[in-house]
């Protein structure tokens, strides 16, 4: 028996598309996004361009902020007072929706202190650090300050305090920031009217990142109705990849190709995975196998044609914007990323 000289790791990837990217969104009013028509009740998904629909909620639902987690739950907040699931939900809450028909509190307004008068209408989780990250759709003060519609505002502890704060990045206050979520170092986020930063003005339908110092467009749909007419209620990008278990085998099947089968992430964001190799004795040396960037479920096997000498693999899950974790080494550190990678941007943990 021929004897193979390799090593397994597995953690998450990502693979992005050529252009664009891919999130969920739901419009203020009925909107085409062939070949579908999105409702003020209806998750849209956008990947690059190509629409499709992934949750409804009743009809009449005024989804309002959006954010799903790596549980493949969703956050929701409506836009009035609504009942869903035999409960009525303010404007202030945040609701956890398993797409289904399951409703249950995830934040309360009135307990947290937000004002009756305020609609949370961005809803995200820090991928740093596990806080509620929010906005409101009007000035709204809690305690001894005073949030701008534009403003994210995160929740922990039982304080706010700023998370983007939208006068400093020159956003005037007469726009309002309806959805936002997080793509590696960057904030996304849309705004509800035509929007003029500097020189950049910023249209309804776009994507809009935040890298610390300036604005610029991540996305511009085009696929959005050409008069801007509908702006986007609710945004999500897709949660993070996350890490494939420990559990990879490996086995021979030819002289010169070996299966590699492993478990799948566990996280709503792995959606793809990626097969990295390196050579054994250079540790850090793993890059992309180009033809394998993109494995999907539900086989989580793969047939590779290996190279000659001693080599090791790892497996990565994906989605269409990021890559997660490549695994920890013997330590306990983050490997590093592949040299040359199926994804560029990496974002760990399944938020």
């Amino acid at each position: 028996m021929r004897r193979l000289h390799f090593v397994l790791m597995i953690l998450g990837a990502s693979a992005t598309l050529s252009m664009g990217q891919s999130y969920y969104e739901v419009p203020d009013v009925p909107t085409v996004l062939a070949p579908v028509t999105a409702l003020p009740w209806t998750i849209a998904r956008n990947d690059a361009g190509l629409y499709t629909l992934a949750a409804t909620l009743p009809p009449g639902t005024p989804i309002d902020g959006l954010h799903r987690m790596g549980s493949g739950k969703w956050l929701i907040s409506v836009s009035s007072a609504t009942v869903l699931g035999g409960t009525t939900w303010e404007q202030s809450d945040v609701v956890a929706f398993d797409g289904v028909a399951t409703y249950s509190l995830f934040f309360s307004g009135a307990s947290a202190g937000v004002p009756a008068s305020s609609d949370v209408d961005a809803v995200l989780i820090d991928k740093a650090t596990g806080d509620l990250v929010l906005s409101f759709d009007i000035p709204t003060t809690i305690g001894a300050t005073t949030y701008e519609p534009a403003d994210l505002v995160r929740y922990t502890g039982g304080i706010f305090s700023l998370f983007f704060d939208a006068s400093a990045a020159g956003i005037p206050i007469t726009s309002n920031v309806t959805g936002a979520d997080q793509l590696g170092t960057r904030t996304a986020m849309t705004f509800d009217v035509p929007t003029r930063v500097g020189p950049a003005l910023f249209l309804p339908g776009q994507l809009v990142a935040w890298d610390g110092l300036a604005l610029s467009v991540l996305d511009p749909q085009p696929g959005w109705p050409a008069s801007r007419s509908a702006s986007i209620d609710a945004l999500s990008l897709l949660p993070s990849p996350g890490v494939v278990p420990p559990t990879i085998t490996v086995n021979l099947i030819s002289p010169t190709q070996i299966r590699i089968a492993w478990n799948g992430s566990g996280c709503a964001g792995g959606e793809t995975y990626g097969i990295y190799e390196g050579v054994m004795g250079a540790y850090y040396s793993h890059t992309r196998l180009a033809a394998h960037c993109t494995d999907t479920p539900p086989l989580f096997q793969e047939d590779v044609a290996f190279s000659p000498g001693s080599r090791y693999y790892l497996v990565v899950p994906s989605n269409a914007n990021v890559e997660g974790s490549y695994g920890t080494n013997s330590a306990g550190a983050e490997r590093p990323v592949g040299a040359v990678q199926c994804v560029p941007v990496q974002e760990l943990g399944c938020q």
